[in-house]
């Protein structure tokens, strides 16, 4: 498989005089946000890259709040993920379903008129053929990193890397029940932003965690195309 990408720049946030690599939750001051938000956080870049380089998406809600050059303000972000909690409820102590994340993006697409339709999973098999034709059709692709199943208390959990200067990639943390996005893949790996930072997931680790730990029932991508 060829390596695939965004045609456009992601989604960046000025902080401190430093750009990130997506939102985050975590810039919140709501603790249930903070702790469980990470859907609403993935919510929100895909719209917003969307309405910022989609013609069809660009008079939505967050078109507008994007307008200029697609850098965002700290204070803007939130404004948007707050705004946008509205379409992606957080239960708490719980967070977002993939199935719940995907019904909150089809309620903005149909009140903005946007012709795309989201549904959350595909068939293992198929899924990186899903992801791959996501990144080449310009749409970023939200990646659930489902909990442990069926019984979810297991703490088996994804290691995220981090690529130095050298192209080396570096165990840098370990997740579960948790949302990316994913922005680029090749062979071996999946680039994605998470809590404003960028990550690499080995793609065969992905697999050997679903199938061992997990289930393609949580741990999916939210697949997105035309009506």
């Amino acid at each position: 498989m060829k390596t695939c990408r965004l045609k456009n720049p992601y989604v960046a946030v000025m902080r401190d005089g430093i750009l990130s690599y997506g939102g985050s939750q975590s810039w919140s001051d709501k603790t249930m946000i903070k702790k469980y938000g990470c859907g609403v956080a993935a919510g929100t870049d895909l719209l917003l890259y969307l309405s910022l380089h989609k013609e069809s998406c660009a008079s939505s809600f967050l078109g507008k709040m994007a307008e200029g050059n697609g850098i965002l303000e700290t204070d803007r972000y939130l404004e948007c993920t707050e705004t946008m909690r509205s379409y992606f409820p957080v239960i708490p102590f719980f967070g977002m379903p993939g199935w719940l994340l995907a019904a909150g993006i089809n309620r903005y697409f149909r009140c903005g008129r946007i012709p795309l339709k989201a549904s959350f999973g595909v068939l293992g098999r198929n899924i990186w053929n899903r992801i791959s034709a996501m990144l080449v059709h310009d749409i970023p692709v939200i990646l659930a990193v489902g909990p442990n199943f069926p019984i979810p208390h297991k703490r088996h959990k994804l290691m995220l890397y981090e690529k130095n200067g050298r192209g080396t990639y570096q165990p840098s943390m370990e997740i579960s029940a948790h949302f990316v996005t994913v922005t680029g893949m090749d062979e071996n790996y999946m680039k994605v932003s998470s809590w404003g930072r960028e990550y690499y997931i080995d793609r065969q680790e992905f697999l050997n965690y679903v199938r061992k730990y997990s289930s393609f029932l949580v741990s999916n991508i939210c697949y997105i195309r035309k009506k």
